[in-house]
């Protein structure tokens, strides 16, 4: 069943009047002005696409802002000024420059040691996106066990000849043998529970607080470790509507047939005209008839 589908271009906005509580804890803070607005796709990647007007309390906020942080900043930092992404950050006071981290590797690509960082013009840098690919979440595959869950680095670069180059005088100065490039080093428990909570919040814009009981509150409060269960890859076929154009697609559905027949699903694709990989987030069991509350809120429904 497909609910509905976003374009999450930058300044296209969608406001959710505030549920009453924390989309995330449910609990009614006293005061309820300890309420902060919570935006569903973090403005770092698509602007004001959808915010929850005072939709999560401050204690909440700040468990998922030092994950949060950690994807955004360190993660996906030079990748999102190379795009011009959306940013709080003046213009003039955004950097130019960013540290690289270097390595040198044997002949099999194994570390060897660390070469320290280097400062470079964000401008002379090849365009590299670092994510996770991850197999589908482990409460879908019977057979799985939690050992084989963790997936690998998944990595994408325009311009391969430009990391070259810049090895290439990083070998020459330390007298390497064989230099790399570490592009974005990815966090796989903060990335995972990044996931989870983009997730987890779609899934309320889209249908409410109470018609599905949540399957990833304790992951996203860091109260939880066993993140695969319910958080991995999609490699199902394209859902409907996908757009390469899109910062993200994202949708929402049931399954109906096999392991996790019933759980109510998010796939998630963060720029996807790059091909990156598609994200499957088990977010919970539906209390409700999700087909009649699509059409309640005319959403196109595929039976």
């Amino acid at each position: 069943m497909k609910l509905r589908e976003y374009d999450l271009e930058k300044g296209q906005g969608r406001r959710i009047p505030s549920p009453g509580g924390c989309i995330y804890c449910r609990r009614v803070p006293i005061p309820p002005a300890k309420l902060t607005n919570e935006h569903v796709i973090p403005f770092a990647i698509g602007a004001n696409a959808i915010v929850f007007l005072d939709g999560s309390c401050e204690e909440c906020a700040r468990t998922i802002q030092r994950y949060e942080q950690e994807v955004l900043l360190k993660q996906l930092g030079n990748f999102r000024r190379q795009i011009d992404a959306p940013s709080r950050t003046k213009p003039k006071k955004r950097p130019t420059h960013a540290n690289v981290s270097f390595k040198e590797v044997d002949d099999r690509g194994q570390d060897l040691r660390h070469l320290g960082l280097r400062t470079i013009p964000i401008a002379n840098l090849a365009l590299a996106l670092s994510l996770w690919q991850l197999p589908e979440p482990r409460i879908t595959r019977p057979s799985a066990i939690p050992d084989d869950d963790n997936g690998r680095p998944w990595y994408y670069c325009d311009d391969k000849e430009t990391v070259q180059k810049l090895c290439r005088e990083v070998a020459e100065e330390t007298g390497s043998k064989n230099v790399a490039m570490e592009i974005g080093a990815v966090n796989r428990p903060h990335f995972l529970r990044f996931l989870a909570k983009t997730a987890h919040a779609y899934a309320v814009a889209e249908l409410g607080l109470d018609v599905f009981e949540p399957t990833l509150t304790d992951i996203i409060l860091n109260r939880e470790d066993d993140i695969s269960k319910y958080v991995g890859g999609y490699y199902g076929p394209p859902p409907p509507g996908s757009a390469p154009e899109n910062l993200v697609n994202a949708h929402i559905g049931r399954a109906v047939e096999g392991p996790g027949k019933g759980l109510i699903t998010v796939a998630l694709q963060f720029y996807p005209s790059l091909g990156s990989p598609t994200y499957s987030v088990i977010v919970g069991k539906s209390l409700i008839d999700m087909n009649e509350h699509a059409f309640d809120q005319g959403y196109d429904v595929a039976r």
